[in-house]
């Protein structure tokens, strides 16, 4: 799936439910209410590429989200009808131990259905319709989709999965039935997420401390733009990246198989200039944007939000410099944001191989920067009038079944 819907803005969660419980009692000829799984997507402000090298993140869900709408089968069986998309209006109809396979839509919900009878055989599926408000924009709508197909998978299984289960369950569906070499930090953000306050997740542990919204919380908001290109992690040089990253660290320290498990007296500069130039360099990257990680709480916790934002900013240069994962159109839409007086940081998401750009912006100033930094942006990529646009994404909490 990678189509929009036409504003982000345009409508509530509420309506979005309302949407698909209409549509999957129509689609399933049921009169009784649907389970409805609502899983948020996420935003990652600072904690760049460091999740699969054992760093922290701070993390926040947004409202832009998986809908998922489903009836028990009582049987091994998933019928499964994309809502949006480029394979909207289409269903697939197959077993929860079958093969993942086919194009990428069915093939997370495959995966997912797979990884999660493999734990628990016999296990029953659903009839149930799918709908996502931003897919394929670099907001975690795959680990959220998947979170929504596990949470449904438990829950008429009537399985009570702890956050970690989840979390887990959701690392070896990408990991191991997707091919995908990435951490934590996208479903942890997804399953640990509150309206409150940024998340801070602690890989190792894959647990959660919450920093509190300060008092200043109304001075800013979040404007994210996005930049017309999807993301896809499987098909971009994410796995190369990740791989970098684990020689860097066994060369820094023999006994270290991440970054992260090397010694603080292994860091020095001394022993990054003996590693290969982009060794040294994705190494460099994941040591500072770990401490970005820990200088980015405190100044949220006391709203310092040029600190904030200036360390976004210092993160999204490391990430196109020393990570070189900047993609030329996300490259651009963060030069564009660095012009506005009003923006205090940006990052770009998805990896830096499309998707979109998140900007702290104050508040006073939301529209203003919303339509100059669009309009800038289009005048590059006239193309992607169409696609693009930028949208305030408000807080959401974490993912989680509802009545509908």
């Amino acid at each position: 799936m990678a189509n929009l819907q036409s504003s982000p803005e345009a409508s509530s969660l509420q309506h979005h439910i309302d949407h698909v419980t209409v549509k999957a009692k129509q689609l399933f000829g049921r009169d009784d209410e649907p389970v409805i799984v609502v899983s948020p997507y996420r935003m990652n402000p600072i904690g760049a590429h460091v999740d699969h090298q054992g760093g922290s993140v701070l993390a926040r869900t947004i409202n832009q989200y998986t809908l998922l709408a489903l009836y028990p089968t009582h049987s091994q069986q998933v019928i499964l009808h994309c809502d949006n998309g480029e394979r909207a209006d289409t269903t697939e109809t197959f077993n929860l131990s079958g093969k993942v396979e086919g194009e990428n839509w069915v093939r997370y919900a495959k995966a997912s259905a797979a990884c999660f009878e493999s734990l628990h055989s016999g296990a029953e599926g659903f009839a149930g319709l799918v709908f996502g408000t931003l897919v394929g924009a670099g907001l975690s709508s795959s680990a959220s989709v998947i979170l929504s197909y596990l949470a449904g998978l438990a829950h008429v299984n009537n399985l009570q999965l702890s956050n970690k289960e989840l979390v887990e369950l959701c690392r070896r569906v990408e990991n191991e039935y997707m091919g995908l070499n990435n951490g934590l930090q996208d479903q942890m953000s997804i399953v640990f997420g509150r309206q409150s306050g940024l998340s801070l997740l602690d890989m190792d542990s894959v647990s959660a401390e919450y920093c509190t919204n300060p008092q200043s919380m109304d001075d800013v908001s979040w404007v994210v733009c996005y930049s017309g290109f999807s993301r896809e992690l499987v098909s971009s040089g994410f796995n190369d990246r990740v791989k970098e990253c684990r020689e860097a660290a066994n060369q820094l320290d023999a006994n270290a198989s991440i970054l992260g498990e090397v010694s603080m007296e292994r860091r020095s500069s001394d022993n990054l200039n003996q590693l290969a130039p982009h060794l040294a360099r994705r190494a460099q990257h994941v040591f500072s944007e770990m401490q970005r990680v820990e200088q980015g709480r405190e100044a949220w916790q006391c709203g310092d939000w040029k600190q904030f934002g200036a360390l976004m900013n210092q993160s999204c240069y490391s990430s196109i410099n020393h990570y070189e994962c900047g993609s030329q159109p996300m490259v651009d839409l963060h030069q564009i944001a660095l012009q506005q007086p009003a923006v205090y940081g940006s990052r770009f998401g998805g990896g830096g191989y499309g998707g979109c750009l998140m900007m702290l912006v104050r508040s006073e100033d939301t529209d203003r920067v919303k339509n100059e930094v669009l309009k800038s942006y289009l005048e590059h990529y006239p193309e992607k009038t169409a696609q693009a646009r930028a949208f305030v994404a408000d807080a959401e909490s974490c993912v989680r079944v509802v009545s509908s």
